[in-house]
């Protein structure tokens, strides 16, 4: 198995503190991706269901589909008023024209487009919606921009994600020849009021720092808690938080 694979599957092993930690879409990414009288929805790489469960509030019955057996446990107990299958964007276990959206939460980058778009326009009825939605801290804010770059440097990675974010936001994205709309984007930026241990157990969800030895996991979530508050604007012992959400949404077209 490759690295990003290996890497994809990864988050089950810190399944809960995903699922405590990580920041889930606002409420007003949803309101602009998705019709009020929302039929089925798949919700695809749904991970411990942090989407997963808003969806469900909206729509007249939600599918999530997820490769990680122990991401889906969690997702299962979150959310009950879903289906919860296995499978991945390449391979989704649904009929055709099955679901009136499909929506994608910080899952896109470990797809596969040229397999995933036919796959995912298969089971979207004609005139359904492509959803893909990035929530992350917002670089822009440059101490952030400064936390961030430390932590990457700490779990020798790359920002990959925000490359790919940075050409979607940048222009089209999606390949020719596939049965969907040109995107459209949406932006809602909040701040949020968390500690610094917060801060630290979110860096700690993150597919690198999972794959590291325990004692490398401890000494690292020591230097990016000290980093945090050497860093960070805290204000009554909370950091702000800056957070932005990206989302694009597409429409599959009639065959």
């Amino acid at each position: 198995m490759s690295p990003q694979p290996r890497l994809a599957v990864s988050f089950g092993a810190a399944a809960q503190d995903y699922d405590r930690y990580r920041m889930g879409p606002p409420a007003q990414s949803l309101d602009w991706l998705l019709p009020a009288d929302l039929g089925p929805v798949l919700d695809l790489g749904a991970g411990t269901g942090l989407l997963t469960r808003q969806l469900a509030e909206r729509a007249a019955e939600v599918v999530a589909v997820e490769p990680d057996a122990r991401m889906r446990e969690v997702l299962a107990r979150s959310c009950p008023q879903a289906t919860v299958l296995e499978g991945t964007g390449e391979h989704i276990p649904l009929p055709d024209a099955r679901v009136d959206a499909v929506t994608i939460s910080a899952a896109w980058h470990w797809m596969d487009p040229a397999v995933a778009l036919p796959e995912i326009a298969r089971v979207l009825r004609p005139g359904g919606t492509l959803c893909v939605l990035y929530t992350r801290r917002d670089r822009r804010v440059p101490w952030l921009d400064e936390l961030d770059a430390f932590v990457h440097d700490e779990m020798g990675t790359d920002d990959r994600i925000g490359d790919l974010i940075g050409r979607m936001v940048g222009g089209p994205w999606l390949p020719e020849g596939v049965p969907f709309t040109a995107p459209e984007l949406h932006e809602v930026t909040w701040t949020a009021a968390v500690s610094p241990e917060q801060v630290t157990a979110m860096f700690a969800t993150y597919s690198r720092f999972i794959a590291l030895p325990e004692d490398r996991k401890r000494e690292l979530a020591a230097r990016i808690e000290e980093k945090v508050r050497a860093t960070a604007e805290i204000r009554d012992d909370l950091v702000q938080l800056p957070l932005v959400c990206w989302s694009w949404r597409s429409t599959r077209a009639a065959s």
